[in-house]
């Protein structure tokens, strides 16, 4: 009865707070609703792809046939009010056969269509500009990539993909190659122009066997130089071996055209690093930023911050702050942070767990921002019998994307600041489909958008989560982060107000203060555009 009247009272605040909030909303934003659209219920956005003057253009897939293997993608246009002008269905012919669709690449203001054609001796990367009027395909195939299959394993594994440069005069294609067991690790790149020309490519077997290592992420700079960020097991390709990290962090750069080599081997003396990310700045440096640990591989006590000068190809920077037991308890519960703290107060190592670094924000003055999401999946088998008899098992398994870690790095690399945005996310069997945040940078503030409460309010343990896959009175929120760290929530709508939830991980910021959002319920697509007020 208790809980219940408190919860009654909570619930007539955040009514009279979205009220008065609905009058001075549109103060900080601007948003534009395109019409609704009836879709098929296995239709929906994969994509923003592109965007000008005229509008935005985005790729749709519409799954048909078992697993989805007749799936067609669709090429759409929507104008400024967020309306569809123009849909096509993508047919990508070759030699009496389909090509692959892989993914479209916006340049010079042109998109360009990738598609990759297989067959037992060859695999082929082609390019096609997109004619953004009508929407279809130049007929002049440009091919990217030709590698030769003769010889190889009959189980190999193709995936080609693409970086882009800060400046947008480089293209990076990458693939990786993977081969049988216990056969050296293979991968390739070719970079281009902002043309599509090839400046250089470069095909790499590193003396490691593959599954001793792994490519976590590429990189490319101004200058055309290439940088991969890398795993290295020590023994069995596990995280942990009796009870300790068994891989480490290296960067793999390619400098003049490949003909230069360094390698990297990424450490802090004392500490594990969790997770990494690497990105290049405006002066070609190479930047390592990402969590680190005292415990093992699935908790953080830290932030660390490494640059590499792009002239020298030294470490020149290095620095790491340790996150504070108020940091780590700031949102959990009455019950969980009396919990932790005593934890602390043993001289027990607490630490965060399961965080993802997601994004690193490079500004113009050199400072740089991290953004970490805590994300985990939990399965649990079930009884589907009724009154638990013997039956079949089913399992379920639920998504869990939680609170946003946001830290502040100085020009000088130094670690300023760190805030945590609240969030409770879970959805069972769909991936997150509507969870997680998108992400704007709009002149030195962050703006995160995401479904869930915009007031931070904690009952128990059994009434934290927002639960996506329930029609819950909720709304999409929107957090402000300015460059000192001082933090803004509010609405930006409730769920009452529209006709579609917010898929985030698709949002894409289009300009310097504009973003879209893309939101679907059953049938129903909708497109909206925010326009942040400088």
């Amino acid at each position: 009865m208790k809980h219940s009247f408190i919860r009654l009272i909570t619930l007539v605040f955040i009514f009279s707070t979205l009220v008065s909030f609905g009058q001075d909303k549109l103060e900080k934003v601007d948003i534009l609703w395109g019409s609704t659209q009836n879709e098929s219920k296995k239709s929906t956005l994969e994509e923003i792809v592109g965007y000008d003057e005229t509008g935005i253009y985005v790729i749709k897939t519409n799954e048909k046939g078992l697993y989805g293997m007749n799936s067609s993608i669709m090429l759409e246009h929507y104008n400024n009010q967020m309306d569809q002008s123009k849909s096509i269905k993508l047919k990508l012919p070759y030699q009496k056969k389909e090509r692959k669709y892989k993914f479209i690449v916006q340049l010079n203001n042109e998109l360009f269509i990738f598609s990759s054609f297989r067959n037992k001796k060859q695999n082929i990367l082609f390019a096609q500009q997109i004619d953004k009027k009508s929407l279809n395909l130049n007929k002049n195939l440009k091919k990217i990539a030709d590698i030769e299959l003769s010889g190889k394993s009959n189980h190999d594994t193709w995936n080609y993909n693409y970086k882009i440069s800060r400046d947008s005069s480089k293209v990076l294609i990458y693939y990786n190659i993977g081969f049988c067991r216990g056969e050296s690790e293979q991968f390739g790149f070719y970079v281009l122009d902002k043309n599509l020309n090839q400046l250089w490519e470069k095909r790499v077997t590193l003396p490691y066997k593959e599954e001793l290592f792994e490519v976590e992420d590429y990189d490319i700079d101004n200058n055309g130089n290439v940088h991969l960020l890398s795993l290295v097991y020590n023994d069995k390709r596990k995280e942990k071996r009796q009870g300790k990290p068994n891989y480490q962090y290296q960067i793999l750069s390619y400098f003049n055209s490949g003909n230069d080599f360094k390698e990297y081997e990424i450490k802090i003396e004392g500490k594990f690093l969790t997770d990494m990310q690497i990105a290049s700045n405006m002066k070609q440096d190479i930047i390592c930023s990402g969590f680190y640990s005292d415990e093992g591989t699935f908790s953080i006590k830290g932030s660390y911050f490494i640059k590499i000068d792009g002239e020298t190809k030294k470490i020149t920077k290095q620095s790491f702050m340790e996150f504070g037991i108020d940091f780590i308890t700031k949102h959990m519960t009455e019950k969980e942070e009396l919990k932790t703290k005593k934890h602390d107060k043993k001289k027990n190592n607490v630490e965060l767990f399961e965080y993802d670094l997601s994004h690193i924000v490079l500004r113009e003055d050199g400072s740089a921002v991290l953004v970490g999401e805590q994300y985990y999946v939990r399965m649990i088998k079930q009884n589907s019998s009724p009154g638990g008899m013997s039956g079949v098992m089913t399992t379920a398994y639920y998504y869990y994307f939680n609170d946003i870690i946001v830290i502040s790095i100085s020009p000088n690399g130094v670690i300023e600041w760190a805030e945590k945005i609240h969030k409770r996310q879970v959805s069972t069997n769909d991936k997150g489909f509507y969870s997680s945040y998108a992400l704007s940078v709009v002149n030195d503030k962050l703006y995160f958008i995401f479904n869930g409460k915009s007031k931070v309010i904690i009952y128990d343990e059994n009434s934290i989560f927002y639960n996506l896959n329930q029609n819950n009175e909720s709304e999409v929120v929107l957090v402000e982060i300015d460059i000192e760290g001082k933090k803004k929530r509010d609405a930006l709508f409730s769920i009452r107000e529209a006709d579609v939830t917010i898929r985030p991980k698709v949002c894409k910021q289009i300009s310097e203060n504009e973003m879209i959002l893309f939101g679907q319920r059953k049938k129903i697509h909708q497109f909206a555009k925010i326009a942040f007020k400088k």
